[in-house]
């Protein structure tokens, strides 16, 4: 996915009918996923915290810095989409600012589920091979 075909998608969207309906409908699902992602994250920061006394310490600090950092990026999506959608209400908004806007929020989801799932993995491998 890239800027010109969002900037496309949000010109045919808001085009039609019911098109800014869509498109805040979008923005609440991508905001949710965030926020399950944050959530998701932060659970497994608990866990890993909970059962620090059976993992090495430099596992745990690994793992728990890499949760956090999942965390911040999911939070920070959801402060991106936010934005997002205050600046829907003005119409001298671009399209190609708004597809940047959408692009940038896409990208701190992904950069949140790669770490979450490098965290994971690390907390995994390391358990095995105690």
């Amino acid at each position: 996915m890239n800027t010109l075909k969002l900037q496309r998608w949000l010109t045919t969207v808001l085009a039609r009918t019911g098109g800014d309906i869509l498109l805040i409908q979008t923005l609440r699902n991508v905001i949710m996923s965030a926020s399950v992602m944050a959530s998701a994250a932060l659970v497994a920061l608990m866990g890993v915290l909970a059962s620090q006394a059976y993992l090495n310490v430099n596992v745990v600090s690994s793992v728990a810095g890499l949760l956090c950092a999942s965390a911040i990026l999911s939070i920070a999506a959801i402060v991106q989409f936010s934005k997002l959608g205050f600046s829907l209400q003005f119409e001298a908004s671009s399209h190609s600012t708004l597809a940047s806007s959408l692009l940038l929020g896409f990208r701190l989801i992904q950069s949140s589920a790669a770490v979450l799932a490098l965290a994971l993995l690390v907390a995994t491998l390391s358990k095995a091979l105690l």
